[in-house]
């Protein structure tokens, strides 16, 4: 056995290959690959023993990872050479995707970086490669919540792609592809920030750059966004426009929980601007596409919503019925919610209340019995008919004998009767 043979038995997949690239004169590709270890060895000796990178297998220790990256750092250094950057792009683009895949985001995020920097030499494609680059960039950092960096790059992938007749695998322009990430991203923004008028920009971005792109089901949404703040703005009248559109779009869609949502949003709209009667429509909706779809948490909110309007309005028996249902369900859900419980025995008490009164104004014995036995059993009998008590007429009094009767001048006779 030679001193090489020896060698590469003793040494690691790692250490024998970069050998092999140096022998090669992949210099450039050795020192990427060197770098890019040696750099996660110092972040994870600065995450320290509890953390997550501790415990993560090291890249010379994995190889068909060092498989991929000998394959294609090669290729995109001898490419480099002859100044072909369309396959130094492909290389590296390829490599991102293949990281991306095994779930190394590390990698990917550091070659799509650099497929972007590649991305820019390439002049003979129109910016496609440019506009592709960035839209991963885009998605990269999206994935690590750097949403406003995110923004920034998927504006650019859709400048560069508005016009254009480019499409992807799936057959999807990139400019579509662009609007539906944009609106996304400014969705993400918005719910990021507390302050109303920020979110108000952010969601108008997202409602306008949905309407752009060819996903209705995205633009509905964005339009439900936008009302939900308009109302929360005090701005009912706008905000029942864009939720109205949601709500065509959903029912076209046939979508039951968006259909929800928006019913939800409008009903909350509707009893601001004071139209009780168009409030309850849509709770009703809502609480019928949420029965029919099974979502049961979604129909104890539409109950208990519906229950508190009538209970509000003094239908009590409706209110009742709607706190019952919601009670039941909450139920089956096994989460039995107290504020259900709450709700439907103040409905249950207002429902008897003007009962209970009356029977406390009437000072019979039996009307004293209904409220003990209310008391110990809650046995419900206000609202009986009074029972009809049935008065008979007095007997006729005994005749008491008249003293003077002796003396009393009898009828038609001449005499006086004596003793």
């Amino acid at each position: 056995m030679s001193k090489v043979d020896t060698s590469i038995y003793r040494n690691s997949y790692k250490h024998n290959m970069c050998v092999e690239m140096l022998k090669e004169g992949f210099h450039k590709s050795f020192e990427e690959l060197f770098n890019l270890i040696e750099q996660r060895k110092r972040k994870r000796l600065e995450a320290g023993v509890d953390s997550v990178l501790w415990h993560e297998k090291s890249l010379e220790e994995q190889s068909e990872k060092l498989d991929q990256l000998w394959l294609h750092l090669t290729k995109a250094e001898a490419a480099l050479r002859v100044g072909k950057w369309e396959e130094v792009y492909a290389a590296r683009h390829q490599l991102a995707q293949f990281f991306l895949s095994t779930g190394d985001q590390w990698l990917s995020d550091h070659f799509f970086k650099s497929a972007l920097e590649t991305s820019l030499n390439i002049r003979l494609d129109g910016g496609r490669r440019e506009a592709e680059a960035n839209c991963n960039i885009g998605l990269a950092l999206e994935r690590n919540e750097q949403y406003k960096l995110s923004a920034e790059h998927l504006e650019k992938f859709h400048q560069l792609s508005v016009g254009r007749n480019w499409t992807d695998e799936a057959s999807l322009p990139h400019s579509s592809a662009a609007c539906q990430h944009l609106s996304r991203i400014y969705t993400a923004l918005s719910d990021a920030t507390s302050d109303l008028q920020e979110k108000q920009n952010y969601l108008n971005k997202a409602y306008s750059v949905a309407k752009e792109g060819s996903d209705p089901m995205q633009e509905a949404k964005a339009a439900l966004k936008l009302g939900q703040n308009y109302e929360l703005m005090k701005d009912s009248e706008t905000a029942i426009e864009y939720l109205n559109h949601s709500l065509e779009t959903a029912q076209d869609l046939h979508d039951n929980e968006l259909i929800g949502e928006a019913c939800e949003a409008l009903a909350k709209s509707h009893q601001t601007q004071g139209n009780v009667s168009r409030s309850i429509e849509c709770l009703e909706i809502f609480a019928q596409t949420s029965r029919d779809s099974g979502r049961k948490t979604e129909l104890v909110n539409a109950c208990n919503c519906l229950g508190v309007i009538y209970n509000t309005m003094g239908h009590y028996d409706n209110a009742v019925d709607h706190f019952t249902s919601a009670y039941q369900v909450s139920n089956e859900l096994g989460e039995l919610s107290e504020k259900s419980a709450v709700l439907l025995g103040v409905a249950q008490g207002n429902a008897m209340l003007n009962a209970f009164k009356h029977n406390m104004e009437i000072p019979r014995r039996h009307m004293m019995d209904r409220i003990i036995d209310w008391k110990n059993e809650r046995c419900n009998e206000f609202g009986n008919p009074l029972p009809t008590v049935h008065m008979s007429q007095p007997p006729t009094p005994p005749r008491v004998p008249d003293p003077t009767e002796p003396f009393r001048q009898v009828e038609g006779s001449d005499l006086i009767v004596t003793e």
